[in-house]
């Protein structure tokens, strides 16, 4: 039996320095900012193509989370794009529960910097 999808995206351009960002990502875990502790399972960062990767990866309720956010410079200062999905039937609830952390998230990144 196939089970539902949920994706969704977000992209925001700051004015704080991509290197600024880049260099507190990597001397601290992505963990360590209060709005992407939610997100706990990330992978090592991967750096390539002028930008840094971050991706995660849990199970929430039987619901099958995972996503990336990407950080590329810009010559305002730094291009932040958050993309995930959610599968399984449990997604349904979770999806509007966990809204909150995807809606906002990137501006409370930026906040935290």
């Amino acid at each position: 039996m196939k089970q539902p999808v949920f994706s969704f995206e977000a992209e925001l351009l700051t004015d704080a320095p991509y290197e600024q960002i880049v260099g507190r990502l990597r001397h601290e875990n992505p963990s360590a900012f209060k709005s992407l502790r939610p997100l706990h399972g990330w992978a090592p960062a991967e750096e390539g193509e002028g930008r840094l990767v971050l991706r995660w990866s849990r199970t929430v309720a039987g619901a099958e989370e995972s996503g990336v956010l990407i950080l590329a410079p810009d010559p305002k200062g730094a291009r932040l794009r958050l993309e995930g999905r959610m599968k399984g039937w449990s997604a349904f609830l979770l999806f509007g529960l966990l809204r909150w952390r995807t809606d906002r998230l990137l501006d409370r990144f930026v906040e935290e910097l």
